[in-house]
């Protein structure tokens, strides 16, 4: 798989079984991991898609190569991919540049910040790639306090949604 989002280049380098923490946090379960490459001029990493024994998914980066003071963070910041009937979908936590060398995850964000570092209408985009895009409430009838929250649905099968979304919430905010 082979893709372009806000001008990273996106490739599949790999597929391999590690031993990893989840995104909700449990150690040493046994993981299918597809690796890949991003690169968008002097910044590149790895972008990882995690399947867990255990039944848990979730993106993350590493072997981050950037100037970016922040962008290390991304490294330790895991997106958790949830299932919902037959799909899948995933919050738009957002991260936020704060002090020189730290950064905090932001919950909750009206959709025109989650676009704010994106040149493309984020819901044009989700949606041209066959996601959907709104409240937790709407997509997958949350009722909990989340439900105001923002977040994808979208095909189990389409990886460039969840690494999207993740570059769009985790990593561009740090450049």
């Amino acid at each position: 798989m082979k893709f372009e989002f806000e001008g990273f280049n996106i490739c599949e380098v790999g597929q391999e079984q590690r031993r990893m923490q989840t995104s909700k946090k449990v150690n040493n379960i046994l993981t299918e991991v597809r690796v890949f490459g991003a690169t968008r001029g002097s910044i590149s990493f790895e972008l990882l898609h995690c399947t867990g024994s255990n039944g848990d998914t979730w993106v993350v980066s590493e072997n981050v190569v950037s100037e970016s003071e922040h962008l290390h963070r991304a490294q330790r910041t895991r997106m958790s991919i949830e299932k919902f009937e037959n799909q899948q979908y995933c919050r738009l936590w957002q991260e936020v540049k704060k002090d020189k060398d730290w950064s905090q995850t932001k919950k909750r964000l009206p959709l025109s910040e989650i676009g704010k570092y994106s040149q493309t209408p984020v819901r044009s985009f989700f949606t041209s790639l066959g996601a959907k895009l709104g409240t937790l409430e709407e997509l997958v009838c949350e009722t909990n306090m989340n439900r105001k929250q923002f977040g994808v649905l979208f095909s189990s099968e389409n990886l460039q949604v969840p690494l999207s979304a993740y570059l769009l919430t985790r990593v561009l905010p740090l450049i």
